[in-house]
């Protein structure tokens, strides 16, 4: 096998290649220059029959400057036929090099093409204005807001926690004045982010959300009931009510009213965000969230 990309002449070749002779006796080295111009060819070429038919039917050319005048066009220099009959049996013998070749040129090819845009999802229409419609949501920036953002989120996500920290700070500025947040408390790890979620949803019910929403994210360490009642009482929240309404009926019914939109979306992990009715898995931060404030602004 030829290692075509060291060029290594075939050990076949090694005696005529080491004593330095050509095909017509000069040593002007024209047999490696047909190698080489044929191991070039073959990257672009479509198969190897097609090589090898291409290879037969060269005409014998030669750079030898003994065999002819040497203002002569290099197309007309004659080329003796022995190098293109043995590297054509070389070819014959070995045709996985061309394979190979072609292989590794076409997907270089591939490689250097543009990515074409991917297809954005879109959310069901009807699901998107259910939930824009639905009074039990919370709104965040401008409830009024012509672009709409749906978040599904759990308070414990380390990537929620971040992205709701960048969408405030969006939501509150000039350039995102049109935007609509409205974030559905969807948790996901188990017993503890329950008992977040209560809370927060709780608080709601003392038009505290907002609030409660901001203290939990910026919160750090073990937020259990008690560190949650001591939240709510640092936002001047009646306590005895936020503990009796994040235990009552109302606020589960709202979580399992949640758990149920995440079933229709085929939601399976968190962040997940409805941005202009287009489905985005992952956080909205950096330059991806800021590309969607700039996009809000155009929004009628």
């Amino acid at each position: 096998m030829v290692d075509v990309k060291n060029r290594s002449t075939p050990v076949v070749e090694k005696k005529e290649v080491k004593e330095n002779k050509c095909s017509c006796g000069c040593g002007c080295g024209c047999r490696q220059q047909a190698i080489d111009m044929f191991v070039k060819c073959g990257t672009m070429l479509v198969s190897a029959l097609i090589i090898s038919a291409a290879i037969a039917t060269v005409p014998n050319r030669c750079a030898c400057k003994k065999m002819m005048p040497q203002n002569a066009p290099r197309a007309e220099r004659p080329m003796q036929g022995p190098a293109v009959q043995d590297f054509r049996q070389f070819i014959m013998d070995n045709p996985k090099v061309l394979i190979d070749s072609v292989d590794k040129y076409y997907k270089a090819q591939e490689a250097a093409k543009p990515a074409a845009p991917a297809t954005p999802q879109m959310a069901p229409a009807e699901l998107v204005q259910q939930i824009v419609n639905d009074k039990t949501n919370y709104s965040l920036g401008n409830p009024k807001g012509k672009y709409v953002i749906i978040e599904f989120f759990d308070y414990q996500c380390g990537w929620c926690k971040k992205t709701n920290k960048e969408m405030a700070a969006a939501v509150a500025s000039k350039e995102g004045k049109n935007i609509r947040w409205i974030p559905i408390d969807t948790p996901i790890f188990g017993e503890a982010s329950e008992t977040i979620a209560r809370y927060v949803l709780a608080a709601g019910e003392q038009k505290k959300y907002a609030e409660m929403h901001d203290a939990v994210g910026a919160a750090t360490g073990k937020l259990d009931e008690a560190a949650l009642i001591e939240l709510g009482k640092k936002l001047g929240l009646n306590t005895d009510k936020l503990k009796k309404d994040a235990n009552g009926e109302k606020i589960k019914a709202k979580l399992v009213a949640n758990r149920e939109f995440t079933k229709t979306l085929n939601i399976n992990g968190v962040p997940m965000l409805i941005v202009d009715g287009r489905i985005n898995g992952g956080a909205l931060i950096g330059d991806k969230l800021a590309a969607v404030v700039k996009e809000s602004q155009n929004k009628k």
